[in-house]
């Protein structure tokens, strides 16, 4: 062989080579394994559909694949089924789920991936997020709840005489007011837990009396408050001077004292976060449940005004939705 041939067949070996190198860098999907699939499963609130256009966003800019399928009113039993048959059938890599039902569904129904929840209320006592529950190892997510520091610290820098507050619940949200009780005790604010039902809410205010509560914290539990069982609350507090700290801006423009809550783009963001985690390997057990952050605030000065609670200079001049000033 010449010189100028054994120089090609070295150069050919050479690109050989450095193909064969460059293709251990590309991909498992290279080889012909599924590429990375993120299956939005959400119904149809207006909350979730902003969560669920901010995780779009975040994995779509990232380069991630992301269906998303709306799941029908449970009404639809037929549009239900159809919905779910589209999720298993996409064979996702990992699931994204709205809410405790739609978690539970996608759980069921895709049993061997992750699972990640978001725009969950009362994470603690979601069934899923229990120790013992089979699909615990594979389920992470980001709550709606505030946490329970970010809640007592602003009740400590609001009201910082508050020394016992009441918090009205039912068996469905136990765990949830347990960890604000726990985080309440180191600040030295004692947590009053008042087991309440919408359909005996008078008990409920009369138990608030009795145990001498500064102030009610609210969690939103479907099996305490109704519209009405809400301004009764309200009224409780006018009368008897007492802050009630909520979970929605809307409560507080309707004269609760002050409330913290989430936006669902928030959560959103967070939770396309949280997936890029678990696709990148990380275990969601290990995850487990997240508070979303930042979180919106909210006073009501007229409230204020009428409870006798002095709120200059103790309300930060950004961030604070104020309510009540235009009377």
């Amino acid at each position: 062989m010449g010189l100028d041939a054994w120089h090609r067949c070295l150069l050919r070996w050479m690109a050989l080579a450095v193909a064969f190198v460059a293709s251990l860098a590309k991909p498992s999907s290279a080889w012909g394994a599924e590429p990375a699939r993120v299956v939005v499963l959400y119904s149809q609130q207006k909350s979730y559909r902003e969560a669920v256009a901010s995780i779009e966003m975040v994995l779509k800019q990232a380069g991630h694949t992301c269906v998303l399928v709306e799941l029908p009113k449970d009404t639809d039993k037929r549009a239900q089924v159809q919905a779910l048959d589209r999720l298993a059938g996409a064979k996702p890599t990992i699931v994204a789920a709205s809410g405790a039902t739609t978690t539970s569904l996608a759980l069921k129904t895709v049993p061997s991936v992750p699972v990640v929840f978001f725009m969950l209320p009362n994470a603690l006592d979601a069934p899923f997020m229990q120790e013992r529950n089979r699909d615990r190892a594979r389920v992470a997510g980001v709550s709606t709840d505030v946490s329970p520091k970010d809640q007592i610290d602003w009740i400590a820098r609001l009201h910082p005489v508050s020394r016992r507050i009441g918090v009205l619940h039912s068996p469905s949200t136990k765990r949830t007011v347990g960890a604000i009780k726990e985080v309440a005790q180191k600040r030295g604010i004692e947590i009053q837990l008042i087991g309440a039902d919408r359909d005996h809410f008078p008990k409920a205010i009369e138990a608030l009396n009795q145990k001498r509560c500064d102030g009610v914290i609210m969690v939103p539990d479907a099996r305490v408050y109704s519209s009405p069982n809400v301004r009764r609350l309200l009224l409780w507090g006018i009368r008897q001077k007492r802050p009630v700290w909520t979970f929605s801006a809307n409560i507080v423009k309707a004269g609760a004292f002050s409330g913290q809550f989430v936006d669902g783009k928030v959560v959103g963001r967070q939770t396309a976060e949280l997936i890029k985690k678990v696709m990148a390997g990380a275990v969601a057990q290990s995850i487990g449940l997240q508070y979303p952050s930042p979180v919106g605030k909210a006073v009501n000065l007229r409230t204020a005004e009428l409870i006798g609670v002095p709120v200059e200079g103790r309300i930060p001049k950004a961030g604070v939705k104020r309510y009540g000033e235009d009377r």
